[in-house]
């Protein structure tokens, strides 16, 4: 196959038959039909069978290339440049055999039949630009073949009128080819943009897998960090607290304060580390309920009155009557972390936390402050992880920048958005919207919870920590707990004996790769009653809250304060 044209790279092949193949179908049928046209006007003024049987040979050939298109070709992909000379080839053929009439009836036929050859001659050539000119050597294959002998067969005839039509034939030729290569330029263009495209849609897809990639391996890393620093933080801070318990003088009260503070600090540098990890991961989900809006952001100024009190600032609330159908557990942390926020930036003046009603059967909830305000050019950057505005010096006292982070992704798992309005100097404010609910709310969230016992109560703690063990058992026995400290679910059960329990306390990852789902359970069996349960873990993987659903089973992070503690055993037990 030497002697076809050369063919371009293979990129460029393959498209090229792409375009040609769409169009072979209706494009061979109007071929047979036109042929079958030309047979019958020859043979009506010839009365010859030659046309008929010229017809027959074309008829058989076409046949034979729709059923190999149909049923017996290969993808054009696999040898793009195979497929190129087999087509080259069939027009070709058809080509050579268009010329064959031509030349066999223009010469010597009357001025209708040479006339009709000439027509649709013609018109299959100017067809071909645009059925095969996508290809050039196919164009050429099926064209030339079939204008030079049209034109030879009218330099043939006697008369010198028809050395015209010859010429125009070879005239009309050289224009078609240079529309023809005009066209071919045209879809290489399209081509080279489409595979633009593809190369731009393929490094963008690839940029998106790398992000998540980074995005996984970060939550990886933070989660896997955050726990090797929980189970010491965890030890530290209940011992820290415990010693609060104990007789000290001035200095030492002072001392142990200072180490509650730094304690403190770590431990919302670790629960905001863990939040974003839980973000990251899809841990957190949304469980909407109606629940009205001012217990809540009452609540949150009991507890939040105080350091707005200790930074000098005035913190209000207004709130609304209203019900909301969204997860109040979510629209809590949200809250936390915009009015921590908005008090950590604020020097003078106050808060000021609010509730209004919108259109659409929305309200909005927002958060006012007086305080530094944030600069016209840092728009939506606020929003990013680790970004603070003001805090070059890194001050831990200022937050770690994960703050809004966090809310925002919080808002977006209730499908809201968090958007601000800002002036440097003047103070800024917050807001979210969620839908109202038409529910009747019964049920209320307490504004304050007060500092309980737990006299006479029973505690049944496993954990393969011996120090945790020993601080968590000394705190709880502060509170009025009897606590069974043991290692392991087994020996739990064995010191425990026929005794009941009141609550079961279990770290998940226990010795011999036994976890808090199976002591649980264990204990549970032994017991033989559903004794209201706590995990405590370090862990951040999402299968942890599921695991904890599924034995209605609380789930408590490292590092854990007494308060959490405590309010968690409010909870099981009050």
């Amino acid at each position: 196959m030497r002697f076809l044209p050369k063919f371009p790279e293979d990129k460029y092949l393959r498209e090229q038959i792409r375009l040609i193949q769409e169009n072979f179908i209706p494009g061979h049928f109007g071929f047979l039909s036109i042929s079958a046209v030309a047979a019958i006007i020859i043979y009506l003024d010839t009365s010859s069978l030659d046309p008929l049987i010229w017809l027959a040979c074309v008829s058989i050939l076409g046949t034979a290339s729709l059923i190999r298109h149909l049923f017996f070709q290969k993808p054009y992909y696999d040898n793009p440049r195979e497929k190129a000379n087999i087509g080259v080839i069939s027009v070709l053929i058809y080509g050579l055999m268009w010329g064959y009439l031509s030349l066999k009836y223009i010469p010597d036929a009357s001025a209708t039949v040479a006339i009709t050859i000439s027509i649709i001659s013609s018109g299959l050539a100017a067809g071909s630009v645009s059925m095969q000119a996508s290809s050039l050597p196919t164009f050429i294959g099926f064209t030339y073949p079939n204008v030079l002998a049209l034109s030879l067969g009218f330099f043939l005839r006697d008369e010198p009128i028809y050395a015209a039509f010859g010429v125009g034939c070879i005239l009309f030729l050289a224009s078609i080819t240079w529309f023809a290569m005009t066209t071919e330029a045209g879809v290489r263009a399209s081509i080279d943009l489409r595979f633009e495209n593809d190369e731009l849609i393929k490094d963008l897809t690839t940029a998106l897998n790398q992000t998540d990639d980074a995005n996984r391996a970060k939550s990886v890393f933070l989660a896997s960090a955050s726990h090797d620093l929980r189970q010491p933080l965890h030890a530290l801070g209940l011992l820290t607290e415990t010693l609060a318990t104990t007789d000290m003088n001035a200095k030492q009260s002072e001392l142990q304060t200072y180490m509650m503070s730094a304690i403190d600090s770590t431990r919302a540098m670790l629960d905001s580390l863990l939040n974003i990890s839980k973000l990251h991961s899809g841990a957190i989900t949304a469980i909407p309920k109606p629940f009205l809006i001012a217990p809540l952001l009452n609540k949150l100024e009991d507890e939040l009155t105080q350091t707005a009190d200790e930074q000098g600032l005035i913190y209000r609330t207004k709130g609304c009557i209203a019900a909301i159908d969204s997860d109040p557990l979510i629209v809590e942390l949200i809250l936390r972390n915009l009015i921590a926020n908005a008090l950590r930036y604020t020097k003078k003046g106050g808060v000021l936390v609010t509730c209004r009603k919108r259109k659409l059967n929305y309200l909005a909830i927002e958060v006012w402050d007086t305080g530094i305000g944030i600069e016209d050019d840092a728009g939506d950057t606020i929003f990013e992880e680790f970004l603070q505005l003001n805090n070059p010096e890194r001050d831990g006292q200022k937050g770690f920048g994960l703050g809004l982070s966090i809310a925002q992704g919080l808002a977006e798992t209730l499908n809201s958005k968090i958007t601000f309005k800002s002036v440097a100097g003047r103070g800024s404010v917050f807001r979210f919207q969620l839908p109202k609910s038409d529910a009747v709310v019964i049920e209320d969230l307490p504004s304050h919870i007060e500092p309980s016992r737990f006299d006479g109560l029973t505690a049944l703690l496993v954990d393969d920590n011996k120090r945790i063990r020993d601080i968590m058992q000394a705190l709880m026995q502060t509170w009025g707990f009897t606590v069974v400290s043991e290692e392991t679910a087994e020996q739990a059960i064995e010191t425990l004996g026929a005794r009941p329990a009141d609550v079961l306390l279990v770290d998940y990852r226990l010795r011999e790769n036994r976890t808090g789902r199976e002591a649980i359970k264990d204990i549970r069996a032994h017991l033989q009653c559903k004794v209201p349960a706590i995990i405590i873990t370090g862990d951040t993987t999402a299968d942890l809250v599921n695991e904890a659903h599924s034995l209605d089973a609380l789930l408590l992070h490292k590092p854990a304060s007494a308060c959490q503690l405590q309010r968690m055993l409010q909870r099981l037990l009050i």
